[in-house]
């Protein structure tokens, strides 16, 4: 059996995802006193702080870096997709908790993901998962979601904006305290201009005003994001068949087209980023690594393309 079958293993990826998420929240609140201390506006140090708080708390009941966009799901309908419901129905059972509400959504790689909608449990579908995976993939991949349940949406959302936070302290720190207000207000509007910017390429300006602080706090925090999915597969182990769900990790790698930006199996093993970037940065861990945790070898059928085998 690999290490992080055992019990002791899957409780200390707890230990460490904790670790990462209460030592970004004291970080931050450390540098929030420490731009205080400088002599910036006490309110507007004291609003920042609390708008925070309000943004994590609304994190939490909308499942974090788990959300979805509900604006593109819709819910199950009585005549379609039994298979899910059939599924979500016995790992319920097994897991012992009520079954989630379901829901279908379009995704770059079909696939599930669980969140909160306004704090009530939701799972979405995409409507080729059936045929992807099968039957008994579904269970598997189910299982995996519910294991994020009470386990780590709460902690991932108290992560998500220490990053941002911390290269604003930075930024503060280092380049704006004591420069006068004007420098000061501009400095400060640039970067959350930055930080609200859905262009993908405004991270970059944003790292360098933050001088990598930023980077490295969301590598730590994308370290703790991989201990969460090796908790939620051990968790699905112990519900379902361990070489159901690698068959199913591998069969979502594989049909994955495109650029899925979360990674809903890690990258495509074939021809897949192998980077020192993946390595840090990634939200989940490879397939294979995922796969060799769980004890279990590549999927016979996968063999013939040669995934990697070095992430």
């Amino acid at each position: 059996m690999f290490p992080s079958a055992h019990p002791s293993a899957t409780a200390g990826l707890a230990v460490r995802a904790w670790g990462i998420t209460l030592g970004l929240c004291a970080c931050s609140l450390l540098g929030a006193a420490a731009v205080a201390a400088t002599g910036a506006p006490l309110l507007a140090v004291v609003g920042g702080v609390g708008g925070l708080c309000v943004l994590a708390v609304a994190a939490a009941r909308s499942g974090g870096r788990f959300a979805f966009d509900a604006g593109h799901a819709r819910p199950l309908r009585a005549d379609e997709l039994r298979a899910v419901r059939r599924a979500a129905r016995d790992v319920a059972e097994r897991a012992g908790r009520p079954v989630p509400r379901l829901v279908v959504m379009e995704m770059d790689a079909p696939g599930a993901v669980v969140g909160y909608d306004d704090g009530r449990p939701v799972v979405a579908v995409d409507p080729l998962l059936p045929r992807v995976v099968g039957e008994p993939g579904l269970r598997a991949l189910l299982a995996h979601e519910l294991g994020h349940l009470g386990n780590d949406l709460y902690t991932d959302a108290l992560r998500q904006y220490t990053p941002q936070t911390l290269g604003f302290c930075a930024l503060w720190l280092g380049g704006l305290a004591g420069r006068g207000p004007v420098p000061a207000t501009l400095g400060t509007l640039c970067f959350l201009a930055l930080s609200f910017s859905e262009a993908r390429l405004a991270r970059w300006p944003r790292y360098a005003l933050g001088g990598g602080v930023e980077l490295l706090a969301l590598a730590a925090s994308r370290y703790a994001n991989r201990c969460e999915e090796y908790r939620a597969d051990a968790a699905a182990a112990s519900l379902v068949d361990a070489a159901t769900l690698a068959d199913a990790l591998y069969r979502v790698a594989a049909v994955a087209t495109g650029e899925n930006l979360e990674d809903v199996a890690g990258p495509v093993p074939w021809n897949a980023d192998r980077s020192l970037r993946f390595a840090c940065f990634a939200t989940h861990p490879s397939v294979e690594s995922r796969v060799e945790r769980l004890g279990c070898e590549i999927p016979a059928w996968a063999r013939p393309y040669e995934p990697h085998r070095d992430a």
